[in-house]
């Protein structure tokens, strides 16, 4: 049949038709007849596809080089992006964040630790504009299980809006206005600042006489969620997800110091060594105290050496972001970013 709509081409063209309109009267196209007549050269020992290599490819000693990182971040309970932004300070990330989660997807799911499945629902929904740290804090109360059923303990922790840093906690075995109090107290004598609002939920120890009296005495303004919105404090709430989802989170506590010691340890990690997606992988405590510009210019050096070393690996110039200058609680916001100086 190919061979008859050759040969009609080919009269057609004789006759004075031009190729275009010869190739669409016989039906067929043009890139069939343009190989037809210049056919490729054989390739004499063809490869498969599979087998073929690119320049931007990773070479296998890269490639176990990430590996390698990726079984001891999960040995560490680790997730990969934590693993990544590790190995991006240490100065020797090897690939991009993206090409650490494919490979990651190639190690075998026993190897990699089991993140706790949430349960509830949880999202996110602003109701205050801050662009730097200790302007505003938010505060809330969860629940650790206990031992036993009808056993828990309360978490009363309170965090840096802007940065994300806890800045007060303790753990006690009931909810109590005084109590609240007293950790904030603490707080600001530690901090040696005070915010300019506090936002919480409506709870009884968030709207208590106690509590309430204390902000006003200093001169700090509260704010509160909306009624019957469960979803108006979304840091805390947030917060208190990535305790309870960590790997290394107990299935119960066997008492109260052993809720304290968790805890401890955990906010200690999460403020220092914690690469908050909310902030472009740098820590709370570096936001917090403009230490992160310091860490930021070692990633662009970093990034920029590994372009230079493999320009053919990027599409674009590898940008490394800086954290967002305004954060929010149902506030419009802009797309600004901080700036490094």
């Amino acid at each position: 049949m190919l061979e008859v709509s050759a040969a009609l081409v080919t009269a057609l063209i004789g006759a004075g038709f031009s190729q275009r309109a010869a190739l669409e009267l016989a039906g067929v196209s043009r890139s069939t007849w343009h190989y037809r007549t210049r056919p490729r050269v054989a390739v004499v020992d063809p490869m498969p596809h599979a087998k073929r290599r690119s320049a931007s490819w990773l070479s296998a000693e890269e490639r176990e080089q990430v590996t390698t990182k990726l079984q001891a971040a999960f040995a560490a309970k680790k997730s990969v992006y934590q693993a990544y932004y590790d190995a991006l300070d240490a100065g020797d990330p090897v690939a991009s964040l993206a090409t650490w989660y494919r490979i990651a997807r190639t190690i075998t799911q026993a190897h990699r630790p089991v993140r706790r499945t949430r349960k509830h629902r949880a999202s996110a929904m602003p109701s205050l504009l801050v662009t730097g740290p200790d302007q505003a804090w938010s505060w809330d109360i969860t629940h650790l299980k206990g031992p036993y059923r009808g056993v828990s303990y309360q978490l009363y922790l309170a965090l840096d809006v802007f940065s994300r840093m806890v800045t007060g906690w303790r753990v006690e075995t009931r909810e109590d206005d005084q109590m609240a109090a007293e950790m904030f107290e603490q707080a600001f004598q530690v901090r040696g600042v005070l915010p300019r609002i506090v936002h919480s939920d409506g709870g009884a120890a968030m709207t208590s006489r106690t509590l309430g009296d204390l902000f006003a005495d200093l001169g700090i303004t509260t704010s509160r969620n909306r009624p019957r919105v469960s979803n108006d404090n979304p840091y805390s709430e947030a917060l208190f997800k990535t305790a309870k989802y960590t790997p290394h989170y107990p299935a119960h506590f066997t008492d109260l110091d052993h809720a304290r010691t968790w805890t401890r340890d955990f906010v200690e990690d999460y403020n220092h060594r914690h690469h908050h997606v909310g902030l472009e992988g740098h820590t709370p405590h570096d936001v917090h105290h403009g230490t992160w510009v310091q860490v930021h210019h070692q990633r662009v050096a970093t990034m920029t050496a590994i372009y230079q070393a493999h320009p053919e690996r990027f599409s674009t110039r590898p940008r490394t972001r800086t954290p967002m200058a305004q954060v929010a609680i149902n506030h419009p916001t802009t797309d600004e970013r901080l700036q490094t100086g």
